[in-house]
């Protein structure tokens, strides 16, 4: 990276101690990218008597230096520490641990790909992808998972796209069969979380399997039908952004369902997978309808061959296998959507199944009734808190983040699908439900006794909580610097009332003190609406393109233009924070500011999304779906200089 050399600040700045000419100096620095003007400058504080904020400026300034000075010394630890655990592990065998220990030595290290080819890290990987083979033969999937995922942290900003691709493909199929026995095959995935806990700590208790649960998984299959997966993929195959046509999905359909028929463990509730002769003539049809495929031109392939080749699969199956039709059809049509993510990297574009619907349209609406936690599986299967939404009755109640749900209402959680947590966490306003939870560093289950409520998804969040209010929602500190007039707002997504928590927030501030300057962090923000996007884009932008859609032939389809009206902000200093989290509506507000010169936009590069998803109904009589579809480009205006 080519590093600029250094703007000259304000010759005879010192002689007149002209504070606000230096600072102006500065943002100006920041704004056009010029990060090495802007540490020149900070080492030319201006000494001014009449300026009460020059000795705490100065103060903070060395503050810094003292704190990044620290942090090397803190790396260099780090880093030597790092790599003796790797010697350690590697030296034990223990592969896992020291590809952990790897990882991190990475992280610490300035040149991340210098540090892959550090000889101790290369020796590591190439017994770390022996040992993910022998998982994979063995079907030790879990195993093989952790290995892949690790050896893909080391490679992913190695630049090496090639090897990072080998590890996704991998992962990807491994990641497949995982989610499959989960799903479908919950004896077999209790069996394979048992072993994989019992090679970390053999002494440690492992929960029984809970019996109760053992058919949740017809759930996921309950209102699917042959209608419902052709409506779906038919507007896939018309509206989607790529262009892509029928051929993507109808391949990644067949492949879908080829996975599923040659995951043998799934004979635990398909019964015609023992019959091996029976499934291989199933898997031949499959490999038949994909030969043909192959031999046409893909813009030859068309609807009726999606319709034959379903046709003919179901056909296979019924004197083969006997997958439940339904089966078939998820699998076919998650399958098809997937093809889509690795071919044109859309990771956007899902099938809302029935089982799915209720909990889509809690997270779009941003409101429900429960005790406000977001939960998920993790690698194990087990039901973890991501986060106690502030002032919900999870966070009053002291559950947090990383706790694991064992128990609702005494009833164990082991081998339960999402939506049998949801439905048994959520109920009625008023009512009480009991959470046990297991809790890293507490040796026993902790109950918690929570009263369900109805809940908001809080988005705008100040500086520091200074206390909670009567209903236990938290109170803000809005402002970083209060004698400077700095305030600091962190959004964490862009739903339906983000903008209005915004604004009341600002007039919150206003009301305490003059407001100077704003930093607004967008960190670890995954989006959300557009909508949303452009309003909080319009707030500090008065004139000009905001955003707009291109679309399969890149054609400009709409755009959206501030209105000088809502520019209420229009000259209020700004700061942005964004990372690696920050995603969809993030990028958009990030880098409209970034182009219309009124913000400087600070921290890692962003996510990458840059496309807009419309929801379209593919429902029938039977049940409820939608399909989450890529149907755009967002493309933002060219910044200062740009055409």
């Amino acid at each position: 990276m080519a590093v600029a050399t250094p703007t000259p600040f304000l010759s005879g700045l010192d002689t007149r101690s002209d504070v606000s000419r230096w600072s102006d100096s500065i943002w100006n620095a920041a704004k056009s990218g010029d990060f090495a003007a802007v540490e020149a400058g900070l080492k030319e504080v201006p000494e001014s008597q009449a300026h009460a904020e020059s000795k705490r400026l100065r103060d903070s300034i060395a503050a810094r230096a003292e704190h990044l000075n620290e942090d090397t010394v803190v790396r260099e630890a780090g880093r030597a520490e790092a790599l003796a655990e790797l010697k350690t592990a590697f030296d034990k065998d223990e592969v896992t641990k020291a590809l952990t220990a790897a990882v991190k030595l990475q992280t610490l290290s300035d040149d991340w790909t210098a540090a892959l080819a550090l000889p101790e890290i290369a020796a590591l990987i190439t017994r770390a992808e022996a040992f993910e083979t022998v998982a994979q033969d063995a079907g030790d999937w879990l195993v093989a998972q952790e290995i892949l995922i690790r050896l893909r942290t080391l490679y992913e900003e190695s630049g090496n796209a090639v090897a990072l691709r080998g590890y996704d493909e991998k992962l990807d199929e491994v990641n497949k069969r995982i989610g499959l026995l989960a799903q479908y095959a919950p004896h077999e995935f209790w069996a394979l979380r048992e072993a994989y806990a019992k090679r970390f700590d053999p002494t440690k208790p492992f929960p029984a399997f809970n019996e109760a649960f053992a058919g949740d998984w017809k759930e996921s299959l309950d209102g699917i039908s042959r209608g419902m997966l052709t409506a779906a993929l038919t507007i896939a195959a018309n509206k989607h952004v790529s262009c892509g046509g029928w051929e993507p999905l109808v391949s990644g359909g067949l492949d879908a369902v080829r996975v599923l028929a040659t995951t043998p463990t799934l004979k635990e509730n398909f019964a015609g997978l023992v019959d091996a002769e029976k499934t291989a003539a199933f898997v031949e049809a499959i490999e038949k309808s994909r030969a043909l495929l192959a031999s046409m031109d893909r813009a030859a392939v068309g609807k009726p061959q999606y319709l034959a080749a379903l046709r003919d699969v179901l056909a296979a199956n019924a004197v083969g296998p006997q997958f439940p039709d339904t089966a078939i059809y998820r699998e076919f049509g998650d399958g098809a959507l997937e093809e889509l993510s690795q071919r044109f990297e859309d990771d956007y574009t899902q099938i809302i199944w029935p089982d799915q619907v209720r909990r889509f349209q809690q997270m779009i609406k941003g409101d429900f009734v429960g005790v406000g936690i977001n939960i998920r599986h993790d690698d194990r299967r087990d039901i973890q808190v991501l986060n106690p939404l502030e002032g919900s009755p999870a966070s009053r109640s002291g559950v947090k983040s990383d706790d694991r749900i064992i128990a609702v209402d005494g009833k164990s959680t082991v081998g339960w699908t999402l939506n049998k947590a949801v439905d048994s966490i959520t109920g009625p306003a008023g009512k009480p439900v009991v959470l046990s939870v297991r809790r890293e560093g507490v040796e026993s289950p902790i109950d918690l006794e929570l009263i369900r409520e109805q809940i908001k998804i809080r988005s705008v969040n100040g500086w520091w909580k200074k206390a909670l209010d009567e209903r236990g929602a938290p109170v803000w500190d809005w402002y970083i610097a209060p004698e400077a007039g700095i305030g600091y707002l962190r959004l964490t997504s862009f739903n339906d009332d983000s903008f209005d928590d915004f604004m009341i927030a600002v007039r919150q501030m206003r009301k305490e003190r003059t407001l100077n300057g704003l930093i607004l962090d967008l960190r670890h923000n995954p989006g959300g609406l557009l909508t949303s996007a452009v309003q909080f884009s319009n707030v500090f932008i008065e004139n000009g393109k905001i955003v707009a859609g291109q679309d399969r032939e890149h054609r400009q389809v709409w755009e959206m233009m501030a209105e000088p009206q809502r520019a209420f902000l229009k000259d209020l200093p700004l700061v942005v924070l964004v990372n690696q989290g920050s995603a969809s509506a993030s990028e958009i507000v990030s880098g409209a500011l970034k182009a219309h010169d009124r913000a400087v936009v600070i921290g890692e590069r962003s996510f990458g999304k840059g496309s807009v998803q419309s929801v379209e109904d593919c429902s029938d009589q039977r049940a409820g779906a939608q399909i989450k579809l890529t149907t755009n480009y967002y493309l933002l205006p060219p910044g200062p200089g740009e055409t």
